[in-house]
Order: C-alpha cells, then sequence, then structure tokens
C-alpha cells in the first residue's frame, strides 16, 4: 500500500486517478478547497486553501508520491482577467506545495507536477520530451510559468517528475463528449484548414501512464502524457465521424470558429493553433499504449457511449 496525496484531486482526472489508486489498495488523500465526505476507508479529504500552510501539510508528511494537478480550466476568453486567474491556480499551489516540502521531516518521495503540452504551441515540427523549442503563446507561457514554480523549488530528498497532459479524451467531458455529439448530426467538419496537429491520449492510457510514472524508481524529468501518434484537426474530426457513422462534416472556417469560440465563452486559439507534440520517452523506457491510434481510440469512446 502506498500512501497518494492528489493536489486538484476533486476534478475529472483526479477522480479517475483517485478510483485507480483505491482499487489497487492505496491511500489517498485529497487536498481540496472544499469539505468533502469519504465514501471510502481509504480515501480522505484534506482541507487547504491553496494559498498558505496550515495543518494540511502534517497530513500529507510521509506521502509515497504527491501529484499536482491544481489549475483553473483553459476554456475560457484569454483576457487580462481570466490570464491572470489562470497563472495564479496554478503557480501560486505549486509553490506553496514546494514550500511545504521543505518544511518536512519525512517529505514525499516522489512530486509529480502537472503541466501541458501547450507549451509546444505554434512549433512547426514535431516536439518530444528532449525537445526545448518552446512556443510563445499565452498557453505556452503559462506552460513554462508552472514548470518553473515546481522546478525552481529546493526538495532534494524529493523526485521531481513533470508531466506534459495533452487533451484527455474521456467519456463525460473533454473534446470527445463535445464533439461526438456534433458529429452525429454532420457539424464535426475540419476546422479552419484542418492542418494544425492535435495531440491527444485516451483516458485509459492517461490513468495507466500516470500509475506506471507514480512506481517507477527512477523517472526521468519529464513525460508527455499524450498518444505518440498526434495527428491533424482533419484526421481526428475525421475519426469522430467515421465512429459516429456520418460520412459527411461541415467545415468550420477561421472566422466562423473565432465567432463560435466566442459564443462559447473559449478562446479561439484553443480550436485553431497547432500543437505538434509527441512521446518517446514513455515507450523507451517500457510503458506501452493500449490506444495508440486516433481511430481506436475514438471508437472505443463510441461504443461506450452506446
Amino acid at each position: 500500500m502506498k500512501k497518494i496525496v492528489i493536489a486538484g484531486g476533486t476534478g475529472n482526472l483526479g477522480k479517475i486517478l483517485t478510483k485507480e489508486f483505491l482499487e489497487r489498495g492505496d491511500e489517498v488523500f485529497l487536498l481540496s478547497r472544499e469539505e468533502h465526505r469519504s465514501d471510502h476507508p481509504a480515501l480522505h479529504y484534506v482541507l487547504w486553501d491553496g494559498e498558505q500552510l496550515g495543518d494540511w501539510v502534517k497530513k500529507i508528511e510521509g506521502a509515497d508520491v504527491l501529484i499536482n494537478l491544481t489549475g483553473l480550466s483553459i476554456n475560457r476568453i484569454f483576457n487580462e482577467k481570466n490570464k491572470a486567474l489562470l497563472l495564479s491556480s496554478r503557480v501560486v499551489p505549486t509553490s506553496l506545495l514546494g514550500k511545504a516540502i521543505g518544511t518536512m521531516e519525512h517529505p514525499p518521495k516522489k512530486w509529480i507536477n502537472a503541466s501541458g503540452v501547450s507549451i509546444f504551441n505554434g512549433r512547426k515540427t514535431l516536439q518530444d520530451e528532449t525537445s526545448t523549442d518552446f512556443g510563445h503563446d499565452f498557453l505556452a507561457e503559462l506552460a513554462k510559468k508552472w514548470e518553473a514554480a515546481c522546478l525552481n523549488t529546493s526538495t532534494p530528498d524529493t523526485q521531481k517528475v513533470i508531466l506534459r497532459i495533452s487533451p484527455v479524451l474521456l467519456q463525460g467531458s473533454g473534446m470527445f463528449t463535445e464533439l461526438y455529439p456534433l458529429a452525429k448530426f454532420g457539424l464535426a467538419g475540419k476546422v479552419g484548414d484542418g492542418k494544425q496537429m492535435v495531440s491527444w491520449i485516451h483516458g485509459e492510457d492517461f490513468k495507466r501512464l500516470l500509475l506506471w510514472i507514480a512506481d517507477l524508481e527512477k523517472p526521468d524529468r519529464v513525460y508527455h502524457a499524450c498518444s505518440p501518434n498526434p495527428v491533424s484537426n482533419a484526421e481526428f474530426m475525421k475519426a469522430i465521424r467515421k465512429a459516429a457513422h456520418m460520412p459527411i462534416g461541415m467545415p468550420l472556417p477561421v472566422f466562423m470558429a473565432k465567432i463560435g469560440a466566442r459564443f462559447k465563452g473559449v478562446d479561439a486559439s484553443l480550436l485553431l493553433e497547432t500543437v505538434p507534440v509527441t512521446t518517446i520517452l514513455t515507450s523507451q523506457r517500457g510503458f506501452t499504449f493500449k490506444f495508440p491510434y486516433i481511430q481506436p481510440a475514438i471508437s472505443d469512446l463510441a461504443d461506450q457511449s452506446t
């Protein structure tokens, strides 16, 4: 049995990870800004504000693995107010966790800190864990600062791992859940010219990958939580349509994508920016993807929907 601490663990990704850790017999502590009642003897909710040290520090001391998933959703307009909120919701709790670890007699053995593959937004060639050709838009800069908040803290007795997460394909939330119903009505055509790259990972592989990293004795500093086979937006949409048994999909021109994004309250760059990211270290170190290709991944989720 391992002691697992998850900050930001009440979100969608945290919930699926919690379920996996509990099922294999681990004890899980979720740092949450709201009070919750546990329905499992090995699940504990620990109240914190993500801003100041407190009694919560004692509860997470001696953890085998600390996983930091804190951060507001990026599904919003990138105005100055939202940019500040997105930055503070990531950097402040991350810096605090580093500060807390520095006070512990028995600090966590491993700290897995989330980041985003968006650190490579706008790059022209495929990027992997060894790449340093980072992007320069807001999301790329956000990821850089998030990673720095973790890496710049002094935690000599705690291994640090940066996990850059791509969009996770899940039932009930995210890209698949939004696009699959549209595909059934012939509305899932390419966005813009459809050439922008989409990095992705099936939810099953995401949770398997994170548990795999949690169990590694000597992990690398950076991993990419994405399929080794990114696809163009046009290919991604085609896979959605095929799973929905819809041969056609109405294209979405750039100007319509911008209008639609504004209407939904999200930034158009989330639809139009290219994110050409793959992974090599996961495969080199022995991890095997269950869904390395987009069509089987989408079809699996579609089958779960029927």
